[in-house]
């Protein structure tokens, strides 16, 4: 007889009750809606499971992923799981009852497991149990909120945002999965590289480290290649772990995948701008588990190096757009004010109009009235010099700011009745309202900072 398990059962997502259900905020849900099940749903929980096996997707497919890769409370199962991504924001029982129906058809199946990043219908679930029941297996539904928590638990996904990390540990929102360490290393007389930030990026199939490497400019392309190779040799080596659960799955063994990104200076690592970037990733790694490859313009052994062409370019582009930090600082603060102030009006308005105590119309001729002004001061924001390295994050905290106060406008102009009803305007005010208040108090933060 087959019951309804609880997710942390799962031994291979234990770690999912080190988050709270508390620490899946709005945008990280709404960031969890937009996982595509195939590039992203089941990479990431095959990575988890440590199964590098690839189910074979179309009219034969079975389940998503079918694994012995589970073990529920120390005893394998064999388990099936379907998975529903961004392309399902309901998900009813026609969708699942095709993958349900052949799961059904495969022996010793111990374990069955339906998880959707969208809304799961009552109908989808009474099908599900009523299988799950009928075949006498263990199952488990995981919804957006608790695949969230499990992609959060084993950094998959960002804590701050939701959104997926990429091969190199950063997310959509540059926030950087592992803060990392700083190494300075002698390679030869004369000759010296420092790295400025090493970066665990493990997952279960692979050990993996992303560092970022300052070289001095004078530097030939010669020595940068020579700086490229020891570099890469002596970080394959390395034994740094952002924590004890990689450090328990690895210990003493060699890295099998090395990115390295060059820089002559800090302004470089800020703005992105890389000499050349480089991946070096060991040829007895399993194919499932190999990053996507780098696009080379030449390769140092099994190092592939792709140089940055228009490095000079921007670096004197950035150049001649930076301001110093008075101008910045300045030019920030004289846009916030009288954002925040249309901000917190429109607030005020949205909730006389949410109570009945104005009308939708009158609330939206408002709006409309001050839209133009918060448009221009928006725009006002984007012709602010580009900052120097010591007030970076706080022009970053403003900019979100600025962004999200011109949304709450733009939902009630003209474009935003044409591009969303009633019901959806109202909630993504809502749900602006909230990001800006979080905003606010980083933009507090940052401006603490300041010198």
């Amino acid at each position: 007889m087959g019951r309804l398990i609880d997710i942390h059962e799962i031994d291979e997502f234990s770690e999912i009750v080190t988050v709270d259900g508390k620490a899946v905020t709005d945008e990280i849900l709404s960031n969890i809606r937009h996982l595509d099940e195939k590039r992203e749903m089941e990479p990431f929980l095959r990575q988890i499971l440590y199964d590098p096996n690839e189910t074979p997707h179309g009219p034969t497919e079975i389940a998503d992923i079918l694994t012995t890769h589970v073990h529920v409370r120390g005893e394998r199962k064999l388990a099936a799981f379907v998975l529903k991504g961004k392309s399902w924001p309901k998900v009813s029982a026609r969708d699942v009852a095709h993958q349900l129906t052949r799961v059904r058809q495969v022996q010793g199946i111990c374990l069955l497991v339906l998880s959707a990043v969208g809304s799961i219908q009552d109908n989808a679930q009474r099908d599900f149990f009523q299988i799950a029941s009928d075949g006498g297996y263990d199952h488990l539904i995981i919804d957006a909120g608790d695949l969230a928590r499990l992609l959060i638990a084993y950094e998959k996904i960002c804590a701050r945002d939701g959104t997926p990390y990429d091969e190199t540990g950063m997310c959509r929102k540059g926030h950087s999965l592992d803060d990392g360490i700083r190494i300075e290393i002698d390679v030869r007389e004369g000759m010296r590289y420092s790295v400025l930030k090493l970066r665990d990026v493990s997952h279960g199939g692979a050990k993996r480290y992303a560092a970022t490497i300052l070289l001095d400019r004078h530097y030939p392309r010669d020595v940068v290649r020579e700086a490229i190779q020891e570099a890469t040799h002596a970080l394959r080596h390395q034994n740094y772990y952002r924590n004890e659960h990689t450090r328990s799955r690895w210990d003493e063994t060699p890295a099998h995948v090395v990115w390295l990104f060059i820089a002559h200076d800090l302004e470089d690592v800020g703005t992105a701008n890389w000499v050349c970037r480089s991946m070096w990733v060991d040829s007895s790694l399993p194919g499932p588990f190999h990053p996507l490859p780098l696009r080379a313009d030449e390769w140092l052994d099994d190092i592939a190096v792709a140089w940055n062409d228009q490095y000079r370019v921007l670096k004197r582009l950035y150049a001649e757009n930076r301001g110093t930090k008075q101008q910045v600082v300045e030019g920030l603060q004289a846009i916030l004010e009288p954002m925040v102030r249309s901000a917190k009006r429109a607030i005020d308005l949205f909730g006389q109009y949410s109570d009945g105590r104005m009308s939708e119309e009158d609330f939206v001729s408002a709006m409309q009235k001050m839209e133009p002004q918060v448009r221009e001061l928006y725009l006002e924001s984007g012709r602010i010099p580009l900052p120097p390295q010591d007030c970076g994050d706080y022009e970053q905290a403003c900019q979100v700011v600025f962004a999200i106060i011109d949304n709450v406008f733009l939902f009630y102009s003209e474009r935003g009745l044409r591009t969303w009803p009633k019901e959806n305007r109202d909630w993504l005010m809502q749900d602006a309202v909230k990001r800006l208040r979080g905003e606010m108090k980083r933009v507090e933060f940052e401006e603490g900072k300041l010198d």
